[in-house]
C-alpha cells in the first residue's frame, strides 16, 4: 500500500508543480496531499478488479460496501495459519451479530476453484449471508494484497508463505483496523464496534 500511496503523492505532487509553472505569478497553488490524507481517503473498493464468489458469480469489491468488513487473505489448502484466521474471523462473527461482512480472499486462485470455496465455507460452517469467499486473477490478487499490505510467495507447489492479516473496512472499504497477530480477536471487535456505534 505504502508504493501504490507514495506513487499517487508523488505524481500529484509532479501534476502541482507542473501547473505551477504555467501559473500566472499571483495564482495560489494547492498543496500537495501527504501521505495520511491520501491513506485516509484511499478504498480497497477502489481496486476494480472482477472476482468470483463462492456461489461463481461475478463481483467487484465495490459489492461490499455499506457494511464494515473484516477481510483475510488466506488459501483453502492452507493446514498451519489459515484455519486459525478463520476461527478467529468465527469468534468476530458470533460477537458482531450479522452485522459485519466476513471476506475471506484466496491467494491461491488456480487450486482455489470456485467449487472448491464452496466446499470450504461447508466445511467450516461460514453462512453465505455473511461470508463471502474470493478468488481472482494473479493480478487481481496481487494488487488487493499489495494496498492491504499483506506479503506472500509460494513456497512449494502445495503451499505459500503469507502474512496474517485482518483488516476491518469501513462501511465505505478504507483501512480502519489491521493486526498481523494469529489469533488476535479482541483488537478487531474493538474497532468492529467502534464502527457499529
Amino acid at each position: 500500500m505504502s508504493h501504490r500511496l507514495a506513487l499517487v503523492a508523488a505524481l500529484a505532487a509532479l501534476a502541482l508543480s507542473t501547473a505551477a509553472c504555467a501559473a500566472p505569478a499571483d495564482a495560489r497553488v494547492p498543496e500537495a496531499p501527504d501521505a495520511r490524507t491520501a491513506a485516509a481517503t484511499f478504498s480497497v473498493y477502489d481496486l476494480d478488479a472482477v472476482w468470483h464468489d463462492q456461489h461463481g458469480a461475478a463481483r467487484t469489491l465495490a459489492s461490499l460496501a455499506g457494511r464494515p468488513v473484516v477481510m483475510a487473505m488466506i488459501y483453502t489448502h492452507c493446514a498451519a495459519s489459515c484455519p486459525l484466521t478463520v476461527a478467529t474471523m468465527k469468534r468476530i462473527d458470533a460477537v458482531a451479530d450479522g452485522r459485519v461482512g466476513l471476506v475471506l480472499v484466496s491467494l491461491d486462485p488456480t487450486r482455489d476453484s470456485t467449487r472448491r470455496l464452496a466446499g470450504y465455507a461447508a466445511e467450516h460452517g461460514l453462512d453465505g449471508a455473511r461470508w463471502t469467499l474470493l478468488r481472482g486473477s494473479d493480478d487481481a490478487v496481487r494488487d488487493l494484497a499489495a494496498a492491504l499490505g499483506v506479503r506472500y510467495r509460494r513456497a512449494t507447489a502445495a503451499e505459500l508463505a503469507h502474512t496474517n492479516t485482518l483488516t476491518v473496512l469501513d462501511a465505505r472499504g478504507a483501512v480502519v483496523h489491521q493486526t498481523a497477530t494469529l489469533g488476535d480477536a479482541a483488537s478487531t471487535i474493538d474497532a468492529v464496534r467502534r464502527l457499529l456505534h
